[in-house]
């Protein structure tokens, strides 16, 4: 665990310096749900997601994620945009999935769960601030995608009626189409423009590993998840060197509710 969490600083590091911005990716946050019986039910909410978790059985669960950026801001873009937020950027993800869960220990507070799953979205941005030119037709510096998205998602975490920590790995591979570039998008950016057609080209591979953290009192948590997604589709974005196009660090906070029988048995012998 601790080179674990040496290797995601060191990637934090990494991505600092990097400014990133026109993303028409964002990765939606990692539903970790760690349940633990059957027909236990999980849910999430943040202002960018909604996710739901249930066991069918005592080892078998489904899940179901959707996202909505609307940081769209066109007329008053922040000048620290570009690492978590890009203020340019709307659209999101609908997901679901089927997985393996398994509560392990002593006392049954740590499980392992790894889920397979299939999504679309879309998302659209910009290439030039509004500020900068205000009597700009937006509609000319537009970048717009669809994609179609399959994941594995592995996950380990400790579980207990007042904290949650969990670290996940999800692996994703999205492949963009119907792809549409303004008029004036990469005006003067002959390398810019073929970056992006490029990324329709082939499919694109990320890792996203996560650290989320919960705390609150068996069935209602605060919610707190650091994630990264690094590209890994070919030599140039090796060594965290990312693409523009893709946002690489997502931080965020919510709720999440928990309804399980097990919590009734804390205490009893």
């Amino acid at each position: 665990m601790k080179k674990i969490c040496y290797q995601f600083i060191l990637l934090l590091i990494a991505v600092g310096i990097v400014s990133c911005n026109r993303h028409i990716y964002v990765p939606n946050t990692v539903n970790v749900p760690l349940l633990k019986e059957k027909h236990e039910f999980k849910a999430s909410i943040s202002p960018t997601n909604l996710q739901t978790a249930f066991a069918l059985t005592d080892n078998l669960a489904i899940m179901a994620n959707g996202q909505y950026v609307y940081r769209f801001d066109f007329s008053d873009r922040s000048d620290e945009q570009g690492l978590f937020v890009d203020n340019q950027t709307r659209g999101g993800v609908v997901e679901g999935a089927i997985g393996f869960f398994k509560p392990f220990g002593p006392k049954k507070q740590m499980v392992f769960d790894a889920f397979a799953g299939y999504g679309m979205g879309s998302f659209k941005t910009f290439t030039i601030d509004k500020n900068d030119n205000p009597d700009a037709n937006a509609n000319d510096y537009l970048l717009k995608n669809r994609f179609s998205k399959v994941f594995i998602q592995p996950s380990i975490g400790f579980v207990h009626p007042v904290v949650e920590a969990a670290f996940s790995s999800r692996f994703s591979m999205l492949n963009f189409y119907n792809n549409t570039i303004g008029p004036k998008a990469f005006e003067n950016d002959a390398t810019g423009k073929s970056n992006f057609q490029h990324i329709n080209s082939q499919s694109n591979f990320f890792y996203e590993p996560a650290f989320t953290f919960r705390v609150g009192y068996k069935y209602v948590k605060f919610q707190l998840q650091l994630q990264a997604s690094i590209p890994i589709t070919n030599s140039d974005y090796r060594e965290y060197k990312l693409n523009e196009f893709f946002q690489p660090l997502a931080f965020g906070m919510g709720a999440s509710i928990d309804i399980a029988r097990w919590y009734h048995q804390i205490g009893k012998k």
